[in-house]
């Protein structure tokens, strides 16, 4: 009798938790290489334009507006065999990136294969993540959501700062060597070996089984469409990922090109960001479950103004403190917007709610950045003179506008999101 009962608390799911948090920073170690100055690097050698890698990386945004599409997926249990597949066919997608730089083709062909690689790696990636989400995060205790994340992001960060440092310093390493060809042989082969690396934990995640509902996916749209209290928390998210895609995209070249900076130098600057992500991510995870995301999403956004308005200064100290100051409060952003979304949505509505959201400002993302991005190159060609300033960066204009753009965030979240939170937790008890 005991041992039946034993057996029937046992948590199950405890081992797949972990792997969940192996998994997430593998899966952070391929993000980061073909994102910022990595993509930078390629970009630039296969000869882009910085305004057109500006374009590129906020495909990010742009994949996010295909999320819509994970509601084909919605009413599929198992899901795991699936996401499996198609998160492997991203993964190769974004690693055979790096062979495109030393093949011998012409120019034009060469960025026509990246572009159409990268895209379909972002849609793809983009039509899995709220399956994704929900089969991972389904194994998690609601009531933890906040420290659990906290402890993933934590894990992935201070691996990440090893795993950054390290390609860092091989690629200065190849490239003081006039190695250029072994820098992308030297990020093909990682790619590669994380894939399958990442392959393999996701098959020893083991997947909860649910109830799923079977309303069409023409309903699933209109009654996520039609949720006043996601249509609450929408405009948010819009402002934000306004904020966040008329400058970051253009970031990568602004270290590469503008500030001089070398591999070593961006990867200890980002090292130290993560450092300081790592120590405030878990303090972070307590205070949105003590007193809700909300509030830690006050903090986050007050810190990221702050890092935005010391980028409108132009140096590499500057940088360094919006670097540094961005990943302290992107320990609580990503997984806040995250989880007020699942404050305010039902459990059997949140994949179809993160693939609405995530639609709308995956889209107002996107074309913030092609916005933006005659400006950049406006004030390039102008010999980096813009109105009365004889000598500023495109990136310092943006930051100011990154500024404006986070104070709309915080009355928004303040004047609107809260008092609706409030009445939530009201209606609830």
């Amino acid at each position: 009798m005991d041992e039946a009962l034993k057996n029937e608390n046992r948590d199950i799911y405890k081992r797949s938790r972990l792997f969940y948090i192996f998994e997430a920073a593998v899966e952070y170690f391929l993000a980061t290489f073909v994102a910022g100055t990595y993509l930078a690097k390629m970009t630039t050698t296969i000869g882009m334009s910085d305004s057109l890698t500006g374009i590129i990386s906020a495909f990010v945004s742009l994949g996010f507006g295909f999320q819509i599409f994970a509601l084909l997926l919605a009413q599929k249990k198992p899901i795991k065999p699936l996401i499996i597949v198609l998160n492997l066919l991203t993964q190769l997608a974004f690693s055979f990136l790096y062979v495109i730089p030393i093949i011998k083709l012409g120019k034009t062909v060469k960025i026509v294969i990246f572009i159409c690689l990268f895209l379909l790696g972002e849609i793809v990636k983009n039509v899995i993540y709220s399956p994704k989400m929900a089969w991972e995060m389904g194994i998690v205790d609601d009531r933890k959501r906040g420290i659990f994340t906290a402890k993933k992001e934590m894990f992935s960060l201070i691996s990440g700062i090893v795993v950054s440092v390290s390609m860092g310093s091989l690629i200065d390493y190849l490239e003081a060597a006039g190695n250029y060809r072994g820098v992308f042989i030297l990020g093909a082969i990682t790619m590669f070996v994380l894939t399958a690396i990442h392959t393999t934990l996701l098959l020893l995640i083991k997947e909860k089984p649910e109830e799923v509902s079977r309303e069409p996916i023409g309903q699933l749209i209109k009654s996520s469409v039609t949720d006043k209290k996601l249509l609450i928390l929408i405009p948010l998210f819009v402002f934000w990922n306004i904020a966040t895609y008329s400058t970051t995209p253009f970031y990568g070249t602004y270290q590469i090109s503008d500030l001089g900076m070398n591999m070593t130098t961006v990867t200890v600057i980002a090292a130290v960001g993560s450092v300081v992500r790592a120590a405030v991510s878990t303090p972070m995870g307590k205070l949105a479950d003590k007193y809700s995301f909300v509030n830690s999403l006050n903090l986050c956004f007050g810190i990221t103004l702050v890092a935005h308005a010391a980028n409108m200064f132009a140096g590499v100290a500057f940088y360094t403190v919006y670097a540094v100051l961005h990943a302290a409060s992107m320990a609580g952003i990503n997984s806040g917007i995250v989880n007020l979304v699942y404050d305010f949505v039902p459990r059997k509505n949140r994949t179809s709610a993160l693939a609405v959201k995530n639609t709308v400002v995956g889209f107002a993302g996107f074309f913030t950045t092609l916005a933006f991005s005659p400006l950049v190159e406006y004030v390039q060609k102008n010999g980096n003179k813009f109105l009365f300033f004889d000598h500023i960066y495109a990136q310092q204009i943006l930051s100011a506008f990154s500024v404006i753009m986070i104070i709309v965030c915080l009355v928004y979240l303040n004047l609107v999101v809260k008092p609706a939170k409030a009445k939530i937790v009201i209606d609830e008890d």
